[in-house]
C-alpha cells in the first residue's frame, strides 16, 4: 500500500474525529513495566501511615475535648510499632493478591475489592496481636477507623493515578500481522479486556503485495492497512505503539518484522510460539488468555515523565486558582469590547493524533475562522502555519491579550485534564495535521504544550521546516532540565510581551 494511500486513511480519521468532536478521556491501559513495583509498594505504605496518623488525630480529639493536653503526649500515644506491622501485613497481603503486578490491566472495582481484602487480613492479625499483647491497638475504634481510611486512600490513589495520562498507564495502539483464527481471536479478546487499554488500528498483511480476494476478508472483522513492507510508514501514520504477530510459523517475516519494528520504537509480540534467535531473553506474558512473546521492548524514562505530569498538575491547579479574578476581569473586558463569546474553543490534534477541544481567550471576531480563506494571500508564514502579524480580524482587546499571551491561559484547564502539558510542541489544528507528511508526525508522539522550543527559539520565524525540526529536535532530546529551561525562557518571553 502506497504511503500516499496510508496517510489518506489517516486524514479520513481525523476528519471523522473532528466532525464528532469527541475529548479524549485518560483511561488506563499499557503492559509496559514502565513502574517498577515498589513504586505502588511504597506508596502504599505511606498512605498506611498517613492513614493510621489520621485516625490517632480524631480519636486524640475526641478523647481530650476542648482541653490542651502536652504536646509529647500527642506522640507518645502513636502505636509506632503495631502501626508498622500493619502496613508491612498490608504490603505482604496485597503482593500476594497481586496487586503490585501491572496494576493498570484490572479494573477500579477489582482493585478496591482486592485492597479490601488485604487491609481486612492485615486488620484482623495487627487486632489479634494487639489484644493478646495489651498493645494500643486493641481498641476496636481505632483499628477499624484505620483499616477504613487506609482502604480509602489506597483506592484513592489508584483512582487518580489511573486517571491521569502518565506513560505506563496510556492507552495502546496496537496492529496486528496476519488475520487467521488466532488474529480474530486476538482482536476478540483485546476488545472485550477492555481494561486493558488495546486499541486495535487494524491488520497488516502478511505477503508483500496484498491479493484482490484478502482485502474483502478484512472487511468483516477490521481494516487491512497494508503489507509488511509498509510496516514503517504504517507505525508512524496510526501511532502504533505495539505490533501482535499471529503468523508465528513464518520465521523469516518474525525476523523482518521485529528488524524494521526496532527503528520505529515499536514493541513486538508474537503469537504464541518462542522465537529465542531473535529474542536475546524472551519473555512470556499473557494478554488475557492469550499467551504472547515480548521481542522487542520500547522503554520510557517513567520516573521522569511521572515528575513531569505531577508538576504540569501542581502548576496548573494553583495557576487556575491564583488567576481566576484575572480570569474574570479579562472576560468582563472581552464582552464589553465586542459581541461574542469569552472563551475561543478550537479542535486540535494531540498525542498520537487524537483531537481535543483546545481553549483559549477569545482575541479575534466572532465569525474569524469564517474569514480566514479570504486572507490567505497575507499569510506570512511557510506552507501549513498561518499566521498575519496585523491580522484585521483581532479585536482591540486581542491585541493586547495576544501581546503578554494572555489569551493563552485558559490552555491551563487543558493542561490540569492532561490533554496538554506546560512544555511540549504546539498543538496543530486539524486542518494542519491533514497536510503533515510521515515525517512530520514525530512532533505528536508527545503531549502538546502551552510552551516549547519553537516558541522560545524561533517563535517569530516564518519557516516551518526549522519549526517541525525544533519540535523533533525536543523529542528526541527530551529531559526535565530541558523543559525547565524553557520555562524560565518563556515568562522573560512573555514579560517582553513579544507575542502576536
Amino acid at each position: 500500500m502506497a504511503t500516499s494511500e496510508i496517510l489518506s486513511q489517516r486524514r479520513e480519521l481525523t476528519l471523522q474525529q473532528e466532525s464528532r468532536a469527541k475529548e479524549p478521556s485518560a483511561t488506563p491501559g499499557s503492559r509496559e513495566r514502565l513502574f517498577p513495583q515498589n513504586f505502588f509498594l511504597i506508596a502504599d505504605f505511606c498512605l498506611v501511615w498517613v492513614s493510621a496518623g489520621i485516625a490517632h488525630v480524631i480519636l486524640f480529639i475526641l478523647a481530650h475535648g476542648t482541653r490542651q493536653p502536652r504536646p509529647e503526649a500527642f506522640f507518645s500515644d502513636v502505636p509506632y510499632g503495631f502501626l508498622f506491622l500493619f502496613s508491612v501485613m498490608v504490603i505482604l497481603f496485597a503482593d500476594v493478591r497481586k496487586l503490585y503486578e501491572y496494576p493498570w490491566k484490572r479494573s477500579t472495582r477489582s482493585d478496591l475489592k482486592r485492597l479490601a481484602d488485604s487491609v481486612i487480613r492485615s486488620g484482623i492479625v495487627v487486632g489479634i496481636g494487639s489484644y493478646l499483647s495489651d498493645g494500643p491497638f486493641n481498641s476496636a475504634g481505632g483499628l477499624l477507623l484505620s483499616m477504613a481510611l487506609a482502604w480509602a486512600l489506597m483506592g484513592a490513589w489508584r483512582r487518580l493515578v489511573r486517571s491521569q495520562p502518565i506513560p505506563g498507564l496510556e492507552k495502546r495502539n496496537i496492529l496486528i500481522v496476519g488475520y487467521g483464527g488466532i488474529a480474530h481471536r486476538l482482536r476478540k479478546q483485546l476488545e472485550e479486556s477492555s481494561e486493558l487499554g488495546y486499541i486495535v488500528k487494524g491488520f497488516l498483511c502478511r505477503r508483500r503485495n496484498p491479493r484482490s480476494g484478502d482485502k474483502g476478508n478484512f472487511q468483516a472483522d477490521g481494516e487491512l492497512l497494508g503489507s509488511v513492507n509498509s510496516l514503517p510508514d504504517v507505525i508512524r501514520a496510526h501511532f502504533i505503539d505495539e505490533i501482535f504477530i499471529s503468523v508465528p510459523s513464518d520465521r523469516h517475516l518474525v525476523k523482518t518484522i521485529a528488524q524494521k519494528a526496532r527503528s520505529t520504537g515499536a514493541q513486538v509480540r508474537v503469537v504464541p510460539d518462542l522465537y529465542e534467535e531473535v529474542a536475546a531473553e524472551p519473555s512470556i506474558e499473557y494478554i488475557g488468555r492469550v499467551p504472547t512473546l515480548l521481542l522487542c521492548q520500547n522503554t520510557k524514562p517513567a520516573i521522569p515523565l511521572l515528575i513531569k505530569r505531577m508538576t504540569d498538575v501542581i502548576f496548573s491547579g494553583i495557576a487556575l486558582i491564583l488567576l481566576s479574578p484575572l480570569f474574570a476581569i479579562v472576560a468582563c473586558i472581552i464582552k464589553l469590547d465586542s459581541k461574542g463569546s469569552v472563551f475561543y474553543r478550537s479542535v486540535r490534534v494531540g498525542k498520537k493524533g487524537v483531537t481535543f477541544a483546545c481553549y483559549k481567550f477569545r482575541t479575534m471576531v466572532e465569525n474569524a475562522d469564517a474569514l480566514k480563506g479570504s486572507l490567505v494571500h497575507l499569510n506570512e508564514r511557510d506552507q501549513i502555519l498561518f499566521k498575519i502579524a496585523a491580522d484585521p480580524r483581532i479585536t482591540r482587546v486581542g491585541k493586547y491579550l495576544r501581546k503578554f499571551s494572555i489569551d493563552e491561559l485558559p490552555q491551563f484547564w487543558n493542561v490540569l485534564r492532561g490533554e496538554m502539558s506546560l512544555v511540549g510542541p504546539r498543538p496543530p489544528a486539524c486542518g494542519e495535521y491533514t497536510q503533515y507528511r510521515l515525517e512530520h508526525l514525530r512532533r505528536l508522539d508527545v503531549v502538546p504544550g502551552v510552551t516549547g522550543l519553537w516558541q522560545v527559539t524561533a517563535r517569530q520565524d516564518p519557516s516551518f521546516q526549522n519549526y517541525i525540526k525544533l519540535d523533533t529536535e525536543y523529542v528526541n532530546n527530551w529531559s526535565l532540565r530541558m523543559d525547565f529551561s524553557i520555562l524560565c525562557k518563556t515568562v522573560a518571553i512573555v514579560l517582553m510581551g513579544t507575542g502576536q
